[in-house]
């Protein structure tokens, strides 16, 4: 590594809050290894996972923006950015592209453009576009949510602005004009599709001084609808201590019952969570929820009969920056996570995951998990792993 490069990756590290290198993994920690590092491809993490996107050859990068779709058994869309090296690659300078896959992620079709995204872009206005989220209905719709960046005088996507949403009758082949979602500025972190209802956690924070909450109007609110995402209503707002904490993320448990959870930047080993048993009018009581090698950005999902929590193992200290996945028997209680893709660089780990179905009519599930890896400064490649 040249002498110029070091430096950079120095300037990096500390502006993000970790160590200037990544640390390596513990040697030992209490309780017993994730049991679901054995049943993960590629074998034996953490590793380089499965290139998806090749940012390198372009010195281009794809940190947020990684919507992924099931259209049918085995037929998927995944969703990833394309955005510039700006701010050492931490950028939302860019647009949206996609690819498709008809054999359940075995093969993967060549890019293709997301017209809205990349129209937006070359514009010129300041703003861009990136779909963190999607859902597909009954119906076979899918439902597209873009976080509005201002990236007008900073390359790293904020302030936001309000959200908008896009609609697709035809498997992604055309899109209806977006049109806002709700009246607040700020960050969908995450939808779910659960009896025909979709469900949207959406953080009123317009990021202007902070995106962490830092007012009292910063709440996490949670949007529904009925009606195949014609429209929506705000049913609740979580009553969640916002002050300094930021990203979200949202499932159902085996018994019916929501839970979502939020990013705690005081304390990277603790997740602050909320369940409700009524389909999110009410909302309890606040809990909290350890990790033992943090996290930051929390995915979450359910399958095969187990919960997964993945995401970026914090920004501060010891082991942070690195690519890693938990276990859970009950969505709370975590084991001790196995990492899938150490730091090498600067910042990644941006993910999301999708329940994948065998085109072939049996019930073989995998779960397929995308997240981001710097591979120079904070420029970023995309990645997979598998989880059978």
């Amino acid at each position: 590594m040249s002498l110029r490069s070091l430096f950079r990756l120095f300037a990096i590290s500390a502006f993000f809050g970790g160590p200037s290198i990544a640390a390596p993994p513990p040697t030992s920690l209490p309780g017993k290894p994730s049991a679901c590092a054995a049943r993960i491809t590629p074998a034996n993490p953490p590793n380089d996972g499965i290139l998806f996107v090749d940012h390198s050859k372009t010195k281009r990068s794809g940190h947020l923006g990684h919507a992924l779709v099931q259209l049918e058994p085995g037929k998927l869309i995944a969703f990833y950015p394309n955005c510039s090296s700006d701010n050492g690659g931490h950028s939302g300078v860019g647009w949206m592209e996609y690819k498709r896959s008809v054999d359940a992620g075995k093969t993967w079709d060549e890019p293709q453009v997301l017209s809205f995204s990349k129209k937006l872009h070359e514009k010129k206005m300041g703003r861009s576009a990136m779909a963190e989220k999607a859902i597909v209905t009954d119906k076979g719709e899918i439902v597209l949510f873009y976080l509005i960046c201002d990236v007008a005088e900073s390359a790293l996507w904020q302030p936001y602005w309000v959200p908008l949403i896009s609609k697709s009758k035809d498997g992604g082949q055309n899109w209806s004009d977006p049109r806002p979602f709700g009246a607040s500025r700020g960050r969908v972190y995450d939808v779910e599709y659960h009896d025909g209802e979709i469900r949207v956690l959406h953080f009123a924070n317009d990021a202007v001084k902070d995106w962490r909450g830092n007012a009292k109007e910063h709440v996490y609110e949670l949007h529904v609808s009925t009606d195949g995402g014609e429209t929506f209503t705000k049913r609740s707002v979580l009553p969640f201590i916002t002050n300094r904490r930021g990203y979200g993320a949202l499932g159902h448990l085996a018994d019916g019952s929501l839970i979502a959870y939020v990013y705690n930047s005081t304390n990277e080993n603790v997740l602050d969570y909320l369940i409700s048993h009524d389909g999110g009018k009410t909302w309890p009581k606040v809990g909290t929820s350890t990790v033992s090698r943090k996290i930051r950005n929390p995915q979450f999902t359910a399958f095969g009969g187990k919960y997964y929590l993945h995401g970026r193992s914090g920004a501060y200290g010891d082991g942070s920056g690195h690519m890693i996945l938990y276990m859970s028997d009950d969505g709370i209680t975590w084991d001790d996570g196995v990492y899938l893709r150490m730091r090498t660089a600067g910042a990644g780990a941006y993910s999301n995951s999708l329940v994948v179905d065998s085109p072939d009519g049996s019930d073989k599930q995998r779960l397929l998990i995308q997240a981001s890896h710097a591979y120079e400064d904070s420029k970023t490649n995309v990645l997979h792993w598998w989880l059978e």
